[in-house]
């Protein structure tokens, strides 16, 4: 029971990290609560993966990816497409293992899932569960507190199901010494290149065959459609030194302060929990919790009684404790009856969907009322960024009525002393920062309204305190390159594959000639090739390079005086990879070392089983992709 403990506090601690590290860079929060379930970019099993969680799952990773590139990030390394592709197979893959999951009957209780956000440090203001804390913390991660805890519920049933796969491969002991031995193997290895550029002059191209590779591929030489636009960025930090503030706006937010504080009221309670079932009937329910309040009232230990009897495992190891709670944090049911406890006082049986309670009240806690002379500073800050929050949300109505009454940005711009701005051209499929990189700009952009109207747009979020608006500033349609534009990239591309081709031929002739007993020496005479030796090579070892080696440590052990070999590809170019000689290796890994190279081993193993699992789990469930929307 602890691991699994462990385990569910290891999954939410670095969900929490995560949601906490990644800032929204221009997807404003707001979008993905307002509007409705938007159209599904995938279905799996019947259920629908959505555009806007794809966006916010693109957009986190792709943060994440330049968080981890140092102080100077460089955006243009993420190949967006292909970011989103694998962030929807992910995704993909998530509701796979959820369903199966679910079918496999890995469930979670409601209360241990409260209890365990409540001590997640993230939520806590001075080591105590804060619900304001709470919902900051997930809304400024573009998560909903609401549905957050059955979200947790579902990513621990999937951990449940994932981790009794990955952690429970193993590796045998012999496996170890002969991994180990494998590992410490050396080989002679002998590398030739034939290059593709060596044969140029023994091919020819016809304009024939220019025109017919155009014809064939006119996909390659299509440009994208593109547009670029003029914008407008109004945010509220514009309106901070134009607030007006009174000694009564700021004594309003004292008194909405301490409403707070007092509505933040942190209560500890522990219950006993019997519950119903479609094998536990209501009157027998009810009957052995009747009989737990006597023996309560009569002076038996709570928690002694809690521990042996609750059926709520996450709390009974805790003798029935649930940590200090706020509002909303329960069952209706069950926080009516905590909130009308003393404390030390214990309730009558509560019955909720759960079973039958018994619920002890067992400490209050208020959180300290401060002086308003001593937080005056941070009460004038706040009433500063909540003022002009509410000029800003004022100014995006009047910026929306210039911008439909006007032909451009020219109006919006006078009346707020911004600048207009040009972007880049752009495609359909956006682009990695800026503008381009939010997809309801891009919609925007390439919709009927921006583009063939030349209409402005109305407010685009770019995050909870910025927004823009775009005007049409260049276009680009979409256009086939005329043959006369492409025709050398493409003779030079039809002479460099035939050439390539004779390199292969000539590669394969002599690799064949090598495996059939004809000696190196005799080849490099016949074909005027250039052996490079490397002896004793590693698998570790600097030269060749890694592919080669891979090549080289994959074929068999040749026979005396002989060598074994074969072809590889290398770009256009094609190499002969040879052994002429393996010396085994021995283990030498000490028994600290190969206690730890078998923990290695089984996860990397466990993590393969998981990979195979989820093929199965593809191969048999039914998926449909929007590949537009996809991308």
């Amino acid at each position: 029971m602890q691991a699994f403990r462990d385990m569910i506090r290891g999954w939410l601690g670095k969900a929490l990290l995560v949601l906490l590290m990644v800032p929204f860079a221009f997807l404003g929060i707001e979008s993905y609560f307002v509007g409705g379930k938007s159209a599904p970019v995938a279905t799996v099993n019947g259920e629908d993966i959505g555009q806007f969680e794809l966006d916010r799952s693109v957009d986190q990773q792709k943060q994440r990816l330049l968080a981890s590139m140092g102080e100077r990030p460089d955006a243009a390394q993420i190949d967006t497409v292909i970011l989103r592709q694998e962030v929807l197979k992910s995704l993909i893959e998530r509701a796979l293992l959820t369903t199966q999951a679910k079918k496999q009957g890995f469930l979670v209780d409601d209360s241990y899932i409260i209890r365990l956000i409540h001590e997640t440090p993230a939520f806590q203001e001075n080591g105590v569960f804060s619900q304001a804390r709470y919902e900051q913390v997930l809304r400024n991660s573009g998560e909903d507190p609401v549905n957050f805890p059955a979200k947790a519920k579902k990513e621990i049933a999937v951990s449940q199901l994932t981790g009794g796969i990955t952690q429970t491969a193993f590796v045998t002991p012999k496996q170890i010494d002969s991994l180990s031995a494998l590992d410490n193997q050396k080989r002679d290895v002998h590398v030739a290149v034939l290059s593709a550029a060596s044969y140029l002059t023994k091919v020819e191209v016809t304009d024939a065959e220019v025109q017919a590779h155009y014809k064939a591929n006119t996909n390659k030489f299509t440009t994208e459609e593109k547009v670029a636009v003029n914008y407008l960025v109004l945010g509220a930090e514009l309106f901070l030194d134009k607030v007006f503030m009174t000694d009564a706006d700021v004594e309003a937010h004292y008194a909405e302060k301490l409403k707070v504080l007092a509505e933040n009221e942190q209560r500890r309670a522990a219950h006993i929990l019997i519950k119903t079932s479609d094998k536990v009937k209501d009157a027998e329910a009810l009957a052995k919790v009747n009989d737990l309040e006597k023996r309560i009232q009569s002076g038996e230990d709570f928690g002694a009684l809690a521990k042996q009897y609750s059926e709520d495992e996450g709390s009974a190891i805790s003798n029935g404790d649930l940590g200090f709670v706020g509002k909303g944090a329960f069952v209706p049911e069950f926080e009516k009856a905590m909130y009308t406890l003393k404390e030390n006082e214990v309730s009558a049986p509560v019955k909720t969907q759960y079973g039958y309670h018994i619920i002890k009240l067992l400490e209050i806690q208020k959180a300290p009322v401060p002086l308003m002379a001593d937080i005056r500073p941070e009460l004038e800050a706040d009433v500063r960024v909540i003022k002009s929050e509410e000029l800003y949300n004022e100014a995006i109505e009047k910026m929306d009525a210039l911008a439909y009454e006007s032909s451009d940005l020219t109006e919006g711009a006078k009346q707020y002393g911004l600048t207009v701005q040009a972007s880049e051209l752009f495609s359909k499929k956006g682009g990695i920062d800026g503008l381009a990189a939010n997809r309801k700009i891009v919609q925007a952009a390439f919709g009927d309204d921006v583009l063939k109207d030349g209409k402005n747009s109305s407010a685009l979020a770019l995050d909870s305190k910025h927004s823009v608006w775009i005007h049409l500033n260049k276009h680009e349609a979409s256009r086939v390159k005329p043959l006369a534009e492409v025709s050398n990239d493409i003779k030079l591309a039809l002479q460099l594959d035939k050439a390539s081709l004779l390199a292969k031929q000539t590669a394969d002739a002599i690799n064949k000639a090598l495996n059939e007993g004809k000696t190196a020496a005799e080849l490099a005479t016949s074909y005027g090739l250039q052996w490079q030796d490397f002896v004793a090579a590693a698998r570790t070892s600097a030269a060749p390079l890694p592919d080669l080696l891979k090549v080289a440590f994959r074929l068999p052990v040749p026979k005396e005086a002989l060598w074994t070999a074969a072809v590889t590809p290398s770009g256009k170019d094609y190499a002969i990879v040879a052994v002429s000689k393996v010396d085994a290796g021995v283990s030498s890994l000490s028994d600290e070392q190969k206690k730890q190279f078998s923990g290695m081993l089984a996860n990397v193993k466990g993590q393969q089983e998981l990979q195979d699992y989820l093929a199965y789990l593809r191969a048999n469930a039914k998926i449909k992709q929007d590949k537009e929307k996809a991308n």
